[in-house]
């Protein structure tokens, strides 16, 4: 998938995470408005809903997320995962705000006024 085919910007981001199912925690590797890339030990087949939850700045963030692919398990035990936020458990504005904080942080240190999909309708 091309970057123009996604339909919220994302920025590259390791936030430990706890992941439903993994003996190990995850680690996202981007995030966007709508989903992240998710790196753990045990990939989850695509269409399978899980929660996710991370501690941040703003906040506790508990989320129900879907994959929407499944990379296999690479040289060092660990398989990649696109991920889609399905629903909220808890921290929904926590979550849009620390979006929001890294995403105009990368805009900033790229020179761009303003993020594209930020919000504006």
């Amino acid at each position: 998938m091309s970057t123009q085919d996604r339909r919220d910007e994302r920025f590259n981001a390791k936030q430990e995470l706890w992941c439903e199912g993994q003996e190990e925690g995850a680690q996202t590797r981007n995030i966007s408005r709508s989903g992240m890339f998710v790196v753990a030990e045990k990939p989850r087949a695509v269409g399978e809903q899980f929660t996710v939850a991370f501690e941040g700045d703003e906040g506790a963030v508990e989320l129900k997320m879907e994959v929407m692919w499944s990379g296999a398990v690479k040289e060092g035990g660990q398989a990649g995962m696109g991920l889609r936020i399905v629903a909220f458990d808890k921290g929904e504005d926590a979550y849009e705000r620390f979006v929001s904080r890294h995403l105009e942080s990368q805009a900033a240190q790229e020179g761009d006024p303003k993020p594209s999909g930020s919000g504006d309708k």
